[in-house]
């Protein structure tokens, strides 16, 4: 996890410190704070909730560093009450199901977690069940090529279903350990499209009825507070176990990422931090804490 603290670009530390160096007094220091966090796509409810926390436990007068102290503490609290980050793997056959909307970094994603996990051992087959772009499945199975993982796929238009059905044939009569099923791109708003998720997890349950043993919803981390809109309507129609943050090494600021943990209780499993296979890592809260008030 060192790697992410260095790529995530989203210090708050400097643009703090300016504040609390000033020669104003402590009701506009916080008038100034509370513009800026909510800024960096922390909810205004959330960051009124924070600064009032931090007023009980700050003197009249206080150190930065006492600040920064009682900031990373307020965060830890968000983050404390929710599950595991870790990715749950629990039997001899498993299958990660990926979701997300057009442009998030999903298929790129999928492919990077298929590269993790056969580093760690797993036989992995990927299915390309993004038939509805015309790359959809082509983009899946060159990452394939590159990385040295099966991939079942269909042309353009094929039924999703079938894709599906295919692949859990293959990973079913085959020694493979590892399923990664990546599903096509879709708008949150498209109520058909999201129906189909229902669809494909169901297809699952009929080979393996305990699988998924994860859904992951893939989060662009530059998109800022409309990935919480997203989390929320995904949700309804999958059961989603927790996301991944592609982008990391863009210009993320983080904040949306504290909302979603804070509203809905998904813990964040993995983030992309570079455009190779090999630029994934498993997400550390207190690391990307770090990150967001480090230097």
């Amino acid at each position: 996890m060192r790697k992410e603290k260095k790529e995530f670009r989203i210090s708050l530390k400097k643009k703090i410190n300016l504040i609390l160096s000033s020669k104003k007094s402590k009701e506009e220091i916080f008038e100034e704070l509370e513009e800026l966090l909510i800024l960096s796509d922390i909810s205004v409810n959330l960051v009124e909730k924070i600064l009032v926390n931090i007023k009980k436990k700050v003197k009249l007068t206080f150190e930065k560093e006492d600040f920064f102290f009682v900031l990373s503490d307020e965060l830890k609290n968000i983050f404390i009450s929710i599950d595991s980050t870790k990715i749950n793997l629990p039997d001899e056959k498993n299958i990660i199901f990926i979701v997300g909307v057009n442009g998030s970094g999903k298929t790129t994603t999928a492919a990077k977690i298929g590269y993790y996990y056969m580093n760690k051992g797993k036989k992995v087959l990927m299915s390309a069940a993004d038939t509805f772009r015309a790359a959809g499945s082509s983009q899946l199975s060159l990452w394939g090529q590159r990385i040295g993982i099966p991939v079942i796929g269909g042309a353009k238009g094929a039924d999703s279903g079938s894709v599906v059905f295919n692949s859990l044939n293959s990973f079913n009569s085959k020694d493979f350990d590892l399923l990664i099923v990546d599903t096509a791109g879709r708008v949150q708003t498209k109520t058909n499209l999201m129906k189909e998720l229902e669809k494909l997890e169901k297809i699952i349950k009929k080979f393996f009825p305990n699988q998924p043993s994860e859904v992951l919803l893939i989060i662009d981390a530059t998109m800022g507070q409309n990935t919480l809109d997203q989390a929320k309507k995904f949700i309804e129609f999958s059961a989603i176990t927790g996301l991944v943050l592609s982008k990391m090494d863009g210009t993320a600021k983080g904040g949306t990422i504290i909302n979603i943990i804070d509203e809905m209780g998904i813990p964040v499993k993995f983030a992309g931090t570079g455009e190779t296979e090999k630029d994934l890592v498993e997400f550390s809260y207190d690391d990307f804490i770090e990150s967001l008030l480090g230097d």
